[in-house]
């Protein structure tokens, strides 16, 4: 019997990048493999996008702990699920976001739960698709699941919106989602080529991140923050107005003083996106949900695609490549991977 059921070949094997963290560094490894949970999609990987969360996720590892490969975008073809699956068919085009407590997608196969994986935009390549899960998801469950606006509103939304980092990743799918949603946006980016971009995404308004400090104080009914909750907490407990909503993405090493969002009524609340997934929420399907949503987005030419850069090829360089750029921290969009 040359094939499974699925269509895999029984002698294939899957390749992927690891990160050792007994060795503190990147590996090529071969693998069987792995098989489909009852509620798994099993992918073939066409492309993965990179995120700030993979170089966090190094640190996290214990060092104790065996080889895994990192990413969590993904965009690939279904070879085979598990027995709770349904909606999903053998050789479908899906993209997702994965989830932080399982093997990720700097690999050729990757086990998704089907609950938050959807099917991928027919409009969009590989390299564009992969880009957008992760961002998509943070940025939408931010907005309206966090922030409290009305997701894709017809009418305009008067509560006034700063989003710090508008050309980074998460940035960039937000500006659009409160394009489409009648918001009306304030983005911060300080060299001209990000002001363009922010303004190209959907910001009404691009200020330079020192501004920030030059602001009228209250001005912004809701704040999100793409970048460095530690650097402006300060300022947006000065600059969120009375009965405001501010929201990060970015955990913080420092304590903050909460007593000018008391005196404000004003509320601070996180976004993660792994929330759903690691934690298995009631409604873990909101994710896949949403990236549903985001595709038929897509395919009517609402959302524009936020990759700037491509690394082709799945190998250690490709990856230890991409994440040096990434650090240099001027970033516009995504970066994506194709194998």
């Amino acid at each position: 019997r040359g094939r499974e059921a699925g269509g895999r070949a029984m002698s294939e094997r899957m390749q992927a990048v690891m990160w050792n963290p007994a060795k503190g560094g990147y590996e090529a490894a071969e693998a069987p493999v792995p098989e489909p949970g009852p509620r798994d999609l099993l992918i073939r990987v066409k492309a993965s996008a990179l995120n700030p969360v993979d170089a966090k996720m190094r640190g996290r590892i214990p060092a104790d702990a065996p080889p895994r490969p990192l990413g969590f975008d993904a965009c690939g073809e279904v070879l085979s699920k598990g027995g709770e699956v349904a909606g999903f068919a053998h050789g479908e085009r899906v993209w997702y976001a994965g989830a932080a407590d399982r093997p990720g997608s700097f690999a050729t196969h990757q086990l998704v739960d089907h609950r938050i994986a959807a099917k991928a935009p027919a409009s969009l390549d590989s390299a564009d698709a992969a880009a957008l899960p992760l961002t998509a998801i943070t940025a939408w469950e931010a907005l309206f699941d966090r922030l409290g606006y009305a997701a894709l509103s017809e009418t305009p939304q008067p509560q006034r919106l700063l989003v710090i980092n508008g050309a980074g990743g998460v940035g960039s799918v937000a500006l659009q989602l409160a394009r489409l949603s009648g918001i009306r946006a304030t983005a911060t980016a300080s060299r001209a080529e990000s002001r363009d971009w922010c303004t190209r995404m959907g910001a009404a308004d691009v200020v330079d991140h020192a501004a920030l400090e030059e602001m009228a104080e209250s001005g912004f009914d809701r704040i999100l923050c793409a970048h460095d909750t530690d650097r402006y907490f300060p300022l947006m407990a000065r600059l969120v107005a009375p009965q405001g909503r501010i929201v990060s993405i970015v955990g913080t090493q420092e304590k903050h003083d909460l007593a000018p969002l008391f005196q404000k009524s004003a509320s601070f609340g996180w976004e993660y996106m792994f929330t759903r997934p690691v934690m298995q929420t009631p409604d873990m399907t909101r994710q896949g949900d949403i990236l549903a949503q985001v595709a038929r987005l897509c395919d009517a030419g609402k959302i524009l695609p936020t990759r700037t850069e491509t690394f082709r090829g799945l190998s250690v360089e490709t990856i230890e490549a991409a994440q040096a750029r990434l650090a240099e921290g001027r970033q516009i969009g995504k970066i994506a991977f194709v194998w």
